[in-house]
Order: structure tokens, then sequence, then C-alpha cells
């Protein structure tokens, strides 16, 4: 049986964690019912009761008390390196079917890559999101490729699954703690000649009337830019 780690990292998610991670669960009872899969939230310190609502639950809750996405994901894995064999992130509005779990996993069980990203711009995927949003993707897709060339079509989709073998080479390495993480890690694991495969993935950006995003377009735009020639550096 294969051992399975779901980490979803959270910031002041109290309007959607509750439902989600019910959520989250059935579909892995529905998609992954031969595997051993522990679903753990890595907390950046949420303040509006997002971690209250993790513990009643009784889902497993890391905390960290430093801020960013990347440092949440890192810390997480890395706990978990001992005792999972594949290890997978998404985001906690869950905007990428969970159907495409199997297939997020597979190529890694099969031993046909060691890195699995979902993609909003391979065939097959189907995305639903606001205009501009689209449009801000599309920008960051053609800065990748210009400053990382990063040998995937959609580096920040957050769906990615790697293997244990894989992240124990790699994560030692990502100094990132916010939202360029996957872009490093995508490229150390390129650098290192760890194969990376693609799967579409239908995307649905769920806009709850009292979330917001703590990803915000054009407040994070320059960071975006300056973090995308960080990485050049770092992996150089």
């Amino acid at each position: 049986m294969t051992r399975l780690l779901i980490t979803i990292p959270t910031w002041n998610e109290a309007v959607v964690i509750g439902k989600n991670l019910r959520v989250l669960q059935d579909a892995v009872s529905r998609y992954l019912p031969e595997h051993d899969v522990t679903i753990e939230v890595a907390d950046n310190g949420s303040t509006d009761g997002t971690r209250e609502i993790v513990r009643r639950i009784g889902a497993r809750l890391m905390e960290i008390p430093d801020r960013g996405k990347g440092l949440a994901i890192r810390r997480s894995w890395e706990r978990h390196l001992d005792d999972a064999d594949v290890l997978l992130f998404m985001d906690a509005d869950l905007a990428a079917g969970l159907e495409a779990l199997p297939r997020l996993i597979r190529p890694i069980l099969v031993g046909a890559a060691d890195l699995v990203c979902g993609s909003r711009f391979v065939p097959g995927a189907d995305v639903k999101r606001a205009p501009h949003r689209t449009a801000a993707s599309y920008l960051y897709r053609l800065l990748q490729r210009l400053i990382l060339r990063l040998p995937v079509t959609d580096a920040q989709c957050g769906f990615k699954a790697i293997s244990s073998h894989a992240a124990r080479a790699v994560l030692p390495r990502c100094r990132e703690p916010g939202w360029m993480f996957d872009s490093e890690l995508l490229g150390l694991a390129a650098r290192d000649n760890f194969r990376i495969r693609e799967i579409p993935v239908s995307w649905i950006e769920h806009r709850e009337p009292n979330r917001r995003s703590a990803l915000r377009l054009f407040h994070h735009g320059w960071g975006f830019l300056t973090g995308l020639f960080r990485v050049r550096k770092a992996l150089r």
C-alpha cells in the first residue's frame, strides 16, 4: 500500500477550510481507496479560527509561526519524508478538480516520473476563472519561460506531487518561503535531471463571498518578477 501525504497550506482560510477538508476526505475515499493517505493542514499563523476548525474536524494540523506558502509546504513535507512515499500539495480552495488525483500520482507510482504537476495550459485542461487572472497567468507563463526556462507550461498551478526520493534531494536546497516555491522546486528538480510530467486539470476558482485570496495580482506582481530573477540566480 502506497503512503501518500497531502499537504494543504493555509493562512486565514476559515471561510472554506471546514467544507473543503470534508470534500477532500470524500475524494480520497472515492479516488484513492487503495492507498494509505494522510491529509495535513500546514497553517501559517492564521488569526481567523482556521486552526480551531481543523482541530474540530479532527484533521492533522501543523502550526508554523512564520508566514509563507512555500515554507508551510516544505516543513510539512520534510516532517513526513520517512513515512510517505509520495508527497502532494494543493491549494485550500480546491480549485483543481480532485478527480485528477489518481492521474497526479500514477506517473510516480509506475516509475515514469519523479515530479508531476497539474497544468491549466496543456490539452485536456478545462479552466474557469476571471479574465484578469487568466491574463495574469499567461503573462507569468511567458516570464518564467523567458527567465527560468522551466520544462513545464504552468509552474504556479497549486496541484503537485513528488516522490520522497526526489524530495529528499531537492527540499534541503529550497529557500523560497512564499509563492516562488513552486518555480524553485521545479527548477531544482530539472537541474538534477529528475523526470517531470504535467497532467491537465479542471480548474474552477471558487469565489466565496467572504474569502479574499492571499495572492493579489497587482500587489504581488513586482514580487513575482523579482522572485523569478532571484530563483534564476540561485539555480545558477
